[in-house]
Parts: C-alpha cells; structure tokens; sequence
C-alpha cells in the first residue's frame, strides 16, 4: 500500500477495509461491446463499460458493507453503473439541436464499434481494449475530475491470477473468465442507462439540462472518492482510438467540449463523501 501524504480518517479506514484478506484480485474493464461512447446526462462524453467485474463488485460491497464505520452518504447512481468520464460541455455552449445530437451519435458508434473491433493479441488471450485493474485508489481530491489531488492511498490487487493467460490452461481461462465477465445484473443496469439514448425526443432534453460543465470539473471542490485510474493501463490502440475520438468530436464540435486530462481519467467505484461534506449534487447520475 502506497500513500501520498498524511491521509484522513475517511481514506484510512477505507484502505484497512479493501487491504483485508481475502485479497481482492486484479482484474479487466472491458468497454461495452455495443456502445461503449456514450453521451451522458448534461451532455458528457463518457467511455461505458460492460459492468463491474466481479472483484470491483466485491470491493464496493465491502465498502457498503462496513457503512457503521463510515457514515458515507447513499451512493449516488452515477457509481452504479461503470464509465470513465472523457469530457463535458464547455461553459456557455448552446443546446444541441436534435440533427447536431444525431451526428453526435453517429461518431459515438463510429468509434465504438472500432474499438469493440480491436484484434486479438496474439499472444494475450484478451482483447487490446481491455483495460486491467492491478490498483485501486482512495483519494481526497481538489477538482472533482481528479485532475488535482490532496491525498491518495494506493491498493495493489491480488495480481497472480491475471499475469498468466495460457490458452491451453482451462483453469486459467476460467480465472481470466471471473476477472473480466461482469455478473448479468451489472450489465442489465448498464444495458438500461445507454437504451435511453435511443429515443432522441425524449432523451436530448436529458444531454441539454444545465449541470455538470467543463468548469465545474476543473474547480475548487473537496471531495472523497474510490476510484481505478486507467491511464497506465490504456491498451495502445484504445489510446489511439480515443484521440481520434475527440479529433472527431471537436471537428463536428468546434468549441464545444473540454477534455480531462490523461492522467486523471478513471472508473469511480464510489463517493466516500459523508451526508454533511463534500459535492453537493445537482443530479442523481453524477459522480466524480
């Protein structure tokens, strides 16, 4: 366990709580096979995956499970369902019309589909964009997009079931099988949240609503949080995709969205926020 600074109570407890055994293993966010970019609530761009995998499912539940000790707040839906936020509106952006929400869709699946696409390593029984989860980390952050950082307790995972991929070893496929496949309840509540998007009329009003701008990622704003980060586990053709992604997005776009940074981009597992502090929520599909 690695940690940056002095850490509070909050992040403390929660790093004893993830660090008990029976170890929590290392394992894959795999981008959702049909439409893993996806344009949120407020107008986000976010890459949506699958589900939580099993052990990502069992570190939240140990978080939930231990709320005597921690007296977080209820756990916002955002959280609920896996997704790693890429960027948001600019501040002072016009509404999209429904033509303009239709292109933008249509780059969405464009890219999607390419990366669902992505070869199969010859030498890796997993996809390239495929994304491991070696490490889970508790931070205290400034900017709630995580580009800016006051505390931050690194988890290692259990990486010995997930470092061996022999395509002839049953038992390893069947290990790699439980680190990947999400349980069929978090894809069903993944598979509802991007079937909005398929009734233009009645979601667009849900991509124009105010809340959730560029500027409120990037300023000062306390919070807790749980979270993966993903950039040094980016496959290099997912990175690749992504920048032609949001070439794409602000060719069509100019002037639209705001992009985080590399380096802080990551799948929330959950707000370690009391009832008292931390963001306050203008809508219940946020989360950092």
């Amino acid at each position: 366990m690695t940690v940056q600074e002095n850490s509070p109570t909050t992040l403390n407890v929660v790093s004893d709580i993830l660090s008990q055994a029976p170890s929590i293993t290392a394992c894959y966010l795999l981008p959702h096979p049909a439409c893993c970019l996806f344009v949120s609530w407020n107008g986000c761009i976010v890459l949506v995956y699958d589900g939580f995998p099993p052990p990502l499912v069992q570190a939240k539940t140990r978080i939930e499970n231990h709320d005597t000790r921690l007296h977080l707040k209820e756990e916002n839906f955002g959280s609920k369902w896996p997704k790693t936020t890429l960027g948001a509106v600019l501040d002072g952006a016009d509404e999209l019309s429904p033509e303009q929400f239709v292109t933008l869709k249509k780059i969405c699946n464009k890219y999607s589909k390419q990366i669902r696409d992505a070869p199969v390593s010859s030498e890796n029984i997993l996809m390239r964009s495929e994304i491991k989860v070696a490490t889970l980390s508790i931070v205290e952050y400034q900017q709630r997009g995580l580009e800016r950082l006051c505390k931050r307790i690194d988890i290692p995972l259990d990486d010995s079931t997930t470092n061996s991929h022999d395509d002839d070893d049953d038992d390893d496929v069947k290990k790699d099988s439980i680190n990947i496949t999400p349980f069929k309840e978090e894809k069903s509540r993944v598979n509802s949240v991007i079937s909005e998007w398929n009734d233009v009329q009645a979601y667009l009003p849900k991509v124009n609503a105010p809340g959730s701008r560029f500027g409120s990622y990037r300023q000062d704003s306390r919070g807790c949080t749980c979270v993966a980060f993903i950039d040094s586990s980016l496959p290099k053709h997912l990175r690749s995709l992504l920048s032609e992604f949001r070439d794409a997005v602000d060719e069509a776009f100019p002037e639209r969205y705001g992009w985080l940074d590399e380096t802080s981009l990551h799948c929330t597992l959950r707000s370690l926020d009391g009832p008292t502090n931390g963001v306050k929520q203008t809508e219940e599909r946020k989360s950092v």
